[in-house]
């Protein structure tokens, strides 16, 4: 009867030393991922900040709340939700490009305009190579969209940021 009794009291004992062990790992990893962002913030020298007024710094703002928006799903592990993730940053990228390219083509006077739609026009061929060189990479696999999804954002990102420098240039004159 005693046994009866001790083998679940056993079990039960495991089950709560295992479950709390588990939230102070998580507890332990929260406290560690502030310390890290906290470091990388403070490690940013003053002089590198963009200035709040900064076209550039206003979508980096913007684009801030999105990454940290979809990162669960890009940690996820899951193709699907990491493709629906970077399917989703890479829409707001372009969203937050094709806004400062419109402001530039405002700004700019009618010789400067061809160039840029020229240089766009290029800039666009050379994406859409980059993005199928990523999923040839995989050579078919399920990643494959992942890696061509993820060529797709980065480039749409660098892209987003060069114009808006440029746009930043532009209007301070």
């Amino acid at each position: 009867m005693k046994k009866l009794f001790l083998i679940p009291v056993v079990l039960l004992a495991g089950v709560v030393a295992c479950s709390k062990s588990g939230k102070d790992e998580k507890k332990e990893a929260k406290q560690i991922e502030v310390k890290q962002e906290a470091d990388a913030a403070a490690a940013i020298p003053a002089s590198s900040a963009k200035t709040e007024s900064s076209y550039e710094a206003q979508i980096l703002k913007r684009m801030e709340a999105v990454k940290k928006e979809v990162q669960p799903a890009l940690d996820s592990g899951v193709t699907a939700d990491m493709n629906n993730a970077i399917q989703k940053l890479g829409d707001s990228w372009e969203t937050e490009m094709k806004k400062v390219y419109e402001l530039l083509l405002s700004k700019l006077p009618e010789n400067e305009k061809a160039k840029l739609q020229k240089e766009q026009e290029e800039w666009v061929k050379k994406v859409k190579e980059d993005v199928e060189k990523s999923a040839e990479e995989s050579e078919g696999g399920t990643i494959s969209g992942t890696l061509g999804g993820n060529a797709w954002a980065s480039g749409i990102e660098e892209r987003t940021l060069e114009l808006a420098k440029r746009y930043d240039k532009i209007h301070k004159k």
